[in-house]
């Protein structure tokens, strides 16, 4: 329960250090919970305009391997020109500290996302992410890790989405090499 605390802690704290808010996103999937905050580059670095920073943690404290994952990351974002639906993308990287069943590590996970809006229905949206830190950028006994996430939001107030979708994240640390964490989830999105 320590962890639990420590972990949402260190995320509440990068999101007050913002002077605007941004987006607040937390989801359950069957044994973990993922929560982060997505915020504009600008309000850290001025006189970026298309970027945007991360923070946030995952966790599955109530299972036998005892699993955290802690992440910063940037992406340049912008709009990737298809028309007659609203798409855009981000490339970037991450920063991860990952714990598990008494083994941690660390890495640069590469990678972005993709948003996709149709404008007719735009309160219907679907976004997927990818990131990837081969054993070359990785630290102590992490040795690679994989997350690939996909998501269906629907936007049920303005600046309020909820959303379902399907994480997998395989992690090769401390000898043992697998899923990590694997299923659908629910969540939410706020927008201040």
């Amino acid at each position: 329960m320590k962890k639990i605390a420590t972990v949402v802690g260190v995320v509440l704290g990068f999101a007050a250090m913002s002077a605007q808010a941004g987006i607040a996103d937390l989801n359950l999937g069957n044994n973990s919970f993922r929560g982060a905050y997505i915020d504009s580059l600008s309000n850290v670095l001025p006189g970026t305009s298309k970027g945007e920073y991360d923070i946030g943690a995952i966790a599955k404290p109530r299972t036998d391997d005892d699993f955290y994952q802690v992440h910063a990351g940037l992406l340049l974002t912008g709009d990737v020109g298809a028309q007659g639906v609203n798409i855009a993308a981000g490339l970037g990287g991450r920063l991860l500290y990952v714990y598990k069943d008494h083994s941690n590590g660390g890495g640069l996970a590469l990678g972005g996302k993709v948003e996709a809006r149709l404008p007719q229905y735009n309160r219907f949206g679907l976004s997927a992410s990818s990131y990837y830190a081969p054993s070359v950028i990785t630290i102590g006994r992490l040795d690679r890790s994989w997350e690939n996430t996909i998501d269906l939001d629907y936007e049920l107030i303005r600046g309020g989405n909820v959303y379902v979708g399907y994480r997998n994240l395989r992690q090769d640390i401390g000898g043992h090499s697998g899923t990590t964490d694997n299923g659908a989830h629910i969540g939410f999105r706020l927008k201040f």
